[in-house]
């Protein structure tokens, strides 16, 4: 049994205390000495748990990677409707899971991102997780390229916004999320959805 399995509440610490540091100043200001210092704990019990920066920044990625997935699969098991499913929940999950991804997810996921690009092999985990959601949206979407579209389209703004490249008004990205959700749908759900959000824009008006 590894090192990590044993001593958890201490491995959890030292991440949540690393994900802090590189959410604050870049996965540069990431060294043995901070993470000890700001988690209270002997610099010898952060190189115990994790014997490289290499290995501790592999155990922030496979926590991220982990955390995603558990708002991807609550957001699946909250949608009743199969088709398009798998797309819908990423949308959820990439710009509506911090319940599940925690408070410094997109920061920490940008900045590592961003510093690992050239060396994708270190991103290994991050690119399977990507492959794996894109079967899934593929193979659940009545129209797989439309989907993919709208994939792109949120890994587009997620990047954007965690890079800091751009910061859109709220109420003008809540409305481009619910255009992008209701493509998912096929073209029966999509006109019931319609349906009923003019009768309930008849009502209102009727009052």
């Amino acid at each position: 049994m590894s090192k990590r399995k044993t001593s958890q509440p201490t491995v959890q610490k030292l991440l949540d205390t690393a994900e802090t540091i590189v959410a604050r100043d870049g996965l540069v200001g990431l060294t043995y000495d901070r993470v000890s210092k700001d988690a209270g704990v002997a610099k010898g019990t952060v190189l115990y748990h994790f014997a490289s920066k290499e290995d501790l920044i592999t155990a922030v990625i496979e926590r991220l990677v982990s955390r995603f997935d558990a708002a991807l699969s609550h957001a699946m098991s909250s949608d009743p409707d199969a088709s398009g499913r798998a797309v819908r929940a990423y949308i959820a999950a990439t710009h509506e899971g911090d319940a599940f991804t925690g408070e410094y997810f997109d920061r920490v996921n940008g900045a590592i991102t961003a510093a690992l690009a050239n060396t994708p092999e270190r991103l290994a985990a991050v690119q399977a997780q990507g492959r794996r959601h894109q079967d899934a949206i593929i193979a659940d979407s009545p129209d797989p390229v439309l989907a993919t579209i709208v994939r792109m389209a949120i890994d587009g703004l997620w990047f954007a916004e965690s890079l800091g490249l751009m910061n859109y008004d709220p109420a003008l990205k809540a409305a481009v999320l619910a255009r992008l959700k209701s493509w998912t749908y096929d073209k029966e759900t999509a006109a019931a959805n319609d349906a009923s959000k003019n009768n309930e824009k008849g009502e209102k008006n009727a009052k």
